[in-house]
């Protein structure tokens, strides 16, 4: 077969006419896939399924992150929750002896002259404060101060012959209170108000 094969190659070669040779047909065209194509489609396959993979992982691990996070957020809202807790109860805790002493104080029996009754309550009263001290609360300077509308909220205008009283705080109506950072409760007071001549 193979001497035939050589022989007509050999008449066609005599005749002008390119013999085609393994693995090419007569056109000069390949019978058979190039193995560089069949490597390089591999090669896409491979690519495409570490792709595929690696999304999947990504995938994953956000959902992970994702999770880790709502969880974190629910932990420090419930530690948040349980320390805001504890601070009302250490608080309460330290109102407790006030009430106490109120309770004293109301528990006098009817004959008792009003005098003690007084000196209770003032007692109270100077416990209550100091209780508030120690959470940082202070009351807010008023009566003989200048008027401040960052402490003060004026209620009533008091007309003065002193021209050097014109805005000072000459009554306090109501307490107010600040701490470091802020005014909790502005103080109600009456000013001061030297008339001008029209």
């Amino acid at each position: 077969m193979n001497g035939d094969n050589d022989l007509i190659s050999s008449e066609l070669e005599k005749e002008g006419i390119p013999s085609a040779s393994c693995g090419e047909d007569a056109f000069g065209e390949f019978s058979e896939e190039r193995p560089g194509e069949a490597r390089s489609v591999e090669e896409l396959v491979a690519e495409l399924e570490n792709a595929e993979r690696e999304k999947a992982e990504l995938t994953e691990a956000l959902a992970r992150a994702r999770a880790d996070f709502f969880n974190y957020r629910k932990r420090v809202d419930r530690d948040r929750q349980r320390d805001r807790a504890m601070i009302t109860e250490e608080k309460a805790l330290d109102f407790l002896p006030v009430l106490d002493n109120l309770d004293r104080a109301l528990a006098v029996p009817p004959e008792a002259d009003g005098k003690s009754v007084l000196q209770g309550v003032t007692m109270v009263r100077k416990q209550f404060l100091s209780v508030l001290e120690s959470m940082g609360v202070e009351p807010v300077p008023s009566r003989g101060t200048p008027f401040s509308p960052e402490y003060h909220e004026a209620v009533a205008a008091v007309e003065t012959d002193d021209p050097e009283q014109n805005g000072f705080v000459v009554e306090e109506i109501q307490s107010g209170y600040r701490t470091k950072e802020r005014v909790l409760r502005p103080a109600k007071v009456k000013v001061a108000s030297f008339p001008t001549a029209k």
